[in-house]
């Protein structure tokens, strides 16, 4: 039986609505045209990031409500199976102002609470899907009421199948899952100092830490850098992906987006280094659209030309 290729995990969705405005006039009214929604979550922009890559996926998580609604919709547009948990509240909206200077102020809902029953529900489908899976992303912040415990579940879990996850969060639901070695994780560097509770100041102190975090059984530790590209710390090679040069609209779910390349990548097969070409590149993309969590498949061929990597050392620190 061929394992279908990817399980997303999004467990505190919203739907994403960007408003376009001259300027946002604080205690007075604005007009604006056409609202920009999507569904989103980064775990739900990686989603449909893999669905324009041509990658079979199914998504998990919580939905509920009107809110959720719209995104089971979306997930329909665009053939994704959906596996999500109906919940007793409402999925969440996240609002963007963005002005003509470039400026972006963002107002994001907490989220709804989430019961016992709807975690166990959740625990129970994972169950099914994750032994079907070939690589499981679990991404985002967790909702009310879920403790770190449900991430490192399922890293386990999927680790019992044999399935590679790929865990894109921050905080103390990262750090509280280190020591279950899950196949990948891609922090940025304000992420990383967080981490480590001090800032990095010289290249070789992120190197350092990169490997250290990798003692946990870590196979791939990714330090995004942004306009400056990525560290990547593999099996003992350290490698460092220029972006390409672009003009960016926005850079919000470019993170996500390299996860989803990352991930198309190994479900295609390709080296570690392609693998990282066609990420870079996905986050490249994304960050030249308005849109979150969105590519161009003309622009991201054009991008995968300009990626570059140069693996500056192997070893051991």
């Amino acid at each position: 039986m061929i394992k279908p290729s990817i399980l997303t995990v999004t467990l505190n969705p919203a739907i994403d609505t960007v408003y376009r405005l001259e300027y946002l006039k604080i205690g007075r009214s604005t007009r604006t045209k056409s609202p920009l929604k999507t569904a989103g979550g980064k775990g739900l922009n990686v989603t449909r990031v893999l669905s324009i890559l041509g990658e079979s996926v199914t998504a998990t998580g919580f939905l509920g409500g009107s809110n959720g609604n719209f995104i089971r919709k979306e997930l329909s547009n665009l053939g994704v199976r959906d596996e999500f948990v109906q919940i007793a509240g409402e999925t969440r909206q996240c609002l963007a102002f963005n002005d003509s200077r470039n400026n972006q102020t963002e107002i994001l809902e907490e989220g709804p609470f989430i019961s016992g029953l709807e975690q166990e529900e959740l625990r129970h489908r994972l169950r099914i899907l994750i032994p079907e899976a070939q690589i499981l992303i679990v991404s985002g912040s967790l909702p009310l009421g879920v403790s770190n415990s449900l991430y490192q579940w399922m890293i386990k879990e999927a680790k019992n199948h044999g399935v590679k996850v790929l865990l894109d969060t921050s905080g103390e639901a990262l750090a509280e899952s280190l020591s279950y070695g899950p196949y990948l994780i891609k922090p940025n560097r304000e992420e990383l100092e967080g981490l480590l509770g001090r800032p990095c100041r010289e290249e070789i102190e992120i190197w350092k830490s990169m490997e250290k975090i990798a003692e946990n059984g870590i196979e791939i530790v990714i330090v995004s850098d942004g306009e400056r590209g990525s560290f990547v710390y593999y099996k003992g090679e350290r490698m460092k992906v220029a972006t390409a040069e672009i003009r960016a609209v926005s850079p919000v779910g470019s993170g996500d987006s390299f996860i989803a390349g990352f991930a198309a990548g190994l479900s295609k097969g390709y080296s570690v280094k392609d693998t990282l070409i066609l990420a870079s590149a996905c986050g490249s993309a994304n960050a030249m659209e308005e849109r979150t969590g969105y590519i161009n498949l003309q622009n991201l061929n054009t991008l995968i030309e300009q990626i570059s990597i140069n693996s500056t050392w192997s070893g051991s620190l």
